[in-house]
């Protein structure tokens, strides 16, 4: 952890801000997942020629992440501060309303047709089951929860509400806390503390800098808070033994996919098709460009089945340097991880400054982020995060776009 944490420290320091930047959250648990190559050369249970090839893929994606300048603070606010657009304001209140409905609906039936997940022997995996309708609630699901967890922020702090928009703000914390619960993720509330960070950053580009200085008085209030309901939703998935030791054991176990493919070489053993298909073989075959079953099966499942064959619909994430070394290969896998830490460097620190300085934008903003965090992690998740986003989100902006153009009552 020191070796790892340092070399960390080196590489990020000038883009840290806050620790409560969903960056900063993501750097902490890929930095504890490579403490476990490190850990396995110390104790000689990886081959020099896997981890040559593991400091090789690190190391690249380190100078495409330098690609990209960080985001300055103290040079993001470059103009007065903007007064309110009505037709701004128009559009953000039926956007609230039209993804806080669709999201509570959808979750509400999401329970009816496959159970809590909360309750479920596999939550990753229980929408995946049937497809179809599943996979296709599923992808709506993780937009508008998004969605409406930043606009709920937003009207916390809108200080011109109705009643109605009272109401249904203070509605919306509560459901949010209950989804949060009910979907078996320990970290799913985290969301609402991240989203919380990218409002306030963004919002000095319209000259609002209060809840920037407000985020470290924020960050001790919405972490009890956070610890907490993990601690109830540990309680509730996992049954007997203690929470709090549950949640250093998973932090701990960030690197599985390491410590399950690196020795004994089984890497070498995980079937590999073409890299091509590997990375974009998912809306591939939903184009019906090619056939489902040249789409290979997670990689994380094939790990897991290889240690333990009676287990299915679950395994480790493909994190990009296991994922790269299969399809790509030793030789041109560092290149692939330079893409991906520069495609991520873009989203997090190039794509702030280019889209437009309103609450809008700023969601747009928080959304490809969040996809974007996960291309380290897992290419699959992140690429199906973007589609999502380009196709889904969309239809419900030309929706709220309609219904803002007609007169309301403010």
């Amino acid at each position: 952890m020191l070796i790892v944490f340092s070399v960390y420290y080196i590489v990020y320091k000038k883009y840290y801000i806050s620790l409560l930047d969903p960056f900063t959250f993501t750097c902490f648990f890929s930095a504890m997942s490579l403490t476990v190559p490190v850990f396995l050369l110390f104790v000689d249970e990886i081959t020099v020629r896997l981890f040559s090839s593991f400091v090789a893929t690190q190391l690249l994606f380190f100078i495409g992440f330098w690609m990209f300048s960080p985001i300055k603070v103290d040079k993001i606010y470059s103009f007065k501060k903007k007064k309110i657009n009505l037709q701004e304001i128009r559009f953000i209140k039926w956007f609230f309303i039209v993804i806080g409905f669709t999201n509570i609906i959808l979750q509400l039936f999401s329970y009816k047709l496959v159970g809590i997940p909360l309750l479920a022997e596999s939550r990753l995996g229980i929408y995946g089951e049937s497809g179809g309708i599943n996979n296709l609630l599923k992808r709506i699901l993780d937009v508008t929860f998004q969605s409406h967890i930043f606009l709920t922020i937003f009207f916390i702090y809108f200080q011109k509400k109705s009643l109605f928009f009272k109401i249904y703000t203070n509605l919306s914390v509560l459901l949010i806390v209950a989804f949060s619960v009910l979907s078996g993720s320990k970290g799913a509330f985290m969301s609402f503390g991240l989203a919380f960070f990218i409002y306030a950053l963004y919002a000095i580009r319209w000259g609002d800098f209060s809840l920037f200085f407000a985020i470290k008085k924020f960050i001790i209030k919405f972490g009890v808070v956070a610890l907490i309901i993990a601690m109830v939703v540990i309680s509730l998935s996992e049954g007997s033994g203690n929470p709090l030791i549950f949640l250093l054991l998973r932090i701990g176990q960030s690197g599985d996919v390491y410590y399950m493919a690196y020795p004994n070489n089984i890497i070498d053993k995980i079937p590999t098709v073409n890299w091509f298909i590997a990375l974009f073989g998912g809306p591939l075959s939903l184009l019906k460009i090619i056939p489902r079953t040249m789409v290979p099966e997670p990689m994380g499942y094939f790990i897991m089945q290889y240690h333990n064959p009676t287990v299915e619909f679950r395994g480790p994430n493909a994190r990009m340097n296991v994922f790269s070394y299969v399809y790509f290969g030793i030789i041109y896998s560092p290149i692939y991880c330079f893409f991906i830490g520069a495609v991520f460097s873009f989203f997090r620190n190039k794509l702030f400054y280019l889209l437009p300085a309103n609450i809008f934008g700023c969601i747009v903003y928080f959304l490809f982020l969040n996809a974007a965090l996960k291309l380290e992690t897992d290419f699959q998740t992140a690429l199906a995060d973007f589609i999502n986003i380009l196709v889904i989100l969309p239809f419900f902006i030309f929706i709220s776009y309609y219904l803002s153009l007609r007169k309301i009552n403010e």
